[in-house]
């Protein structure tokens, strides 16, 4: 899985989990825009950060917590 994928599912797990919590209006967009959706979000990639034994995976969890950042 290249690094594009790996991203795109991250976000899709993210939307879905913020979903589960009753968040219906998220999606792959603004969970990275919205600064309640990418509040959360932010916070389960880094409760994730470290635990893939695939470094690419890590890589792409901390490009995410970076734009996140930048926003």
């Amino acid at each position: 899985m290249n690094k594009q994928e790996v991203k795109q599912k991250l976000i899709q797990a993210g939307v879905q989990n913020l979903k589960e919590f009753g968040y219906s209006d998220v999606n792959e967009e603004n969970i990275l825009n919205d600064s309640l959706y990418s509040s959360f979000f932010q916070a389960m990639l880094q409760d994730n950060l470290g635990v893939s034994q695939f470094d690419s995976v890590n890589d792409v969890i901390k490009e995410l917590i970076a734009d996140i950042e930048r926003r």
